[in-house]
């Protein structure tokens, strides 16, 4: 009778040490950037963690293990990390492993990546696809609003994990800080802690690179700009959280970036960083520098979208960009900058830009149409679980003749845009995919129609 008394008590505690274990693992892996000789892991430790390593391998060659270390600050009441997995062979499948203090963590989910596969030269562009979408409402009762819950649910997240892609694009409102949130840089990052723990984007943030831009929510209070005295630190936390390889510019530090997906170039834009307030006149007889982008980010722009050969160049902005019939935060309402841009695009002969937003709480495709100049597609993807802006279809916005016919979404639902094609006939698809993964429209985007006619 003694022996099966000791046998449950050790029991219990061998079952208290392994829970305690799990919780090391706050929350992660998700993968960031991606390149031919690199991958970044990110993931969250709890403060007790010591030590962090992670073991990796080829899959073909299962017995080469490799070893990297953090080397940065742990113990910390929030510890976000990023380990970058460096001298990987290209267009090669690994597997790695995550060891805390010496311990193997288990995530519960396939920990794998593939490194970038070199096809200039060599083969046609691959096809690919990405996942894309914004506003994503957790909810945490002690800090929301009373009333109807406005997240609702994650499930539809579950369903970006199951969808089959190369990569995801967070467009802004990734996280709602909250009011008990703004006055310190621990709110903070208790919000992006919180939220990034959700058991539903497991599956999501694992399974493929993830980048992302901020907006508003991500930033601060509602419509914040750069007058928002905490916007260094929420700066801080979002590159913290977030695995984008470069944000910013040494001389211009920010929360922009771009990278490259097979022959599609993509611009991440910081809207916020340098944002004056909406309501502001842009005229010369008021002396207020009204910025949208700022000098220094407008120029990064202007000087990839010029270097870019890209058939398809994604520029990605929280609020939408040129929906001059909205009454939402538009770049289109700082117009000194927006036709300075759009100007740009004429005069250089800037072939396939092609604007993703998010914001507004519905999806839907704009076709802007300016003398000079090919159509431009602006592609709206709101909300992952924020409510939905239900009453779109009955307000002045309901005819927007800026609208592709039968675009409008207003429910939750997210975006799958997929390229293919043979070089100079790529064509653009985007699926508008509700909460279970059903089709609700799609359209497609010929390279050819958004290019120059050569002259």
């Amino acid at each position: 009778m003694m022996n099966k008394w000791i046998f449950i008590v050790c029991l219990l505690f061998a079952s208290l040490g392994s829970s305690a274990q799990q919780k090391q693992l706050i929350s992660g892996p998700m993968l960031g950037y991606t390149a031919h000789h690199e991958q970044l892991i990110w993931l969250e430790v709890s403060p007790e963690v010591k030590d962090l390593e992670i073991v990796y391998w080829p899959e073909e060659k299962p017995e080469k293990k490799y070893s990297r270390h953090y080397l940065g600050p742990l113990g910390r009441s929030y510890n976000p990390v990023k380990v970058v997995l460096t001298g990987l062979s290209m267009d090669t499948r690994y597997h790695y492993d995550i060891f805390l203090d010496g311990t193997k963590a288990e995530s519960g989910q396939e920990q794998a990546f593939r490194t970038t596969r070199l096809w200039q030269w060599r083969e046609p562009a691959p096809d690919f696809s990405f996942l894309f979408g914004s506003c994503m409402y957790v909810n945490d009762p002690p800090f929301d609003r009373p009333g109807d819950p406005y997240g609702q649910g994650l499930g539809m997240v579950e369903t970006m994990g199951r969808t089959p892609s190369d990569f995801m694009i967070w467009g802004g409102d990734n996280v709602y800080l909250r009011e008990a949130d703004w006055s310190s840089l621990d709110g903070i990052y208790y919000r992006y802690s919180h939220d990034r723990r959700q058991k539903e984007l497991a599956t999501l943030l694992a399974s493929r690179p993830n980048f992302a831009i901020p907006d508003d929510h991500d930033f601060g209070p509602n419509n914040s700009n750069r007058s928002w005295r905490l916007k260094e630190e929420v700066s801080r936390v979002f590159k913290e959280y977030w695995g984008n390889q470069k944000m910013g510019t040494p001389e211009n530090p920010g929360l922009y970036s771009s990278f490259e997906w097979s022959d599609c170039a993509f611009f991440l834009l910081d809207n916020r960083s340098f944002r004056s307030p909406e309501f502001y006149h842009d005229s010369s007889g008021v002396k207020v520098n009204k910025t949208y982008l700022g000098e220094k980010q407008m120029q990064w722009l202007k000087d990839n979208l010029a270097s870019s050969r890209a058939p398809f160049k994604f520029i990605v902005s929280g609020s939408q960009v040129l929906n001059t019939e909205g009454r939402g935060e538009c770049f289109c309402h700082y117009p000194a900058e927006w036709q300075e841009l759009l100007e740009f695009i004429r005069e250089y002969r800037i072939n396939g830009v092609i604007f993703l937003s998010g914001d507004r709480h519905y999806s839907e495709v704009l076709k802007f149409q300016q003398s000079g100049i090919y159509p431009i597609y602006e592609i709206t993807s709101s909300p992952i679980s924020s409510r939905p802006y239900y009453s779109i279809d009955k307000g002045d916005e309901a005819a927007n003749p800026l609208r592709v016919k039968g675009t409008l979404s207003n429910q939750l639902n997210f975006m799958k845009l997929s390229v293919s094609g043979e070089r100079y006939r790529r064509v653009l698809k985007v699926e508008d995919l509700d909460a279970e993964g059903k089709l609700l429209w799609e359209i497609e985007i010929p390279e050819m129609e958004v290019k120059f006619i050569r002259k």
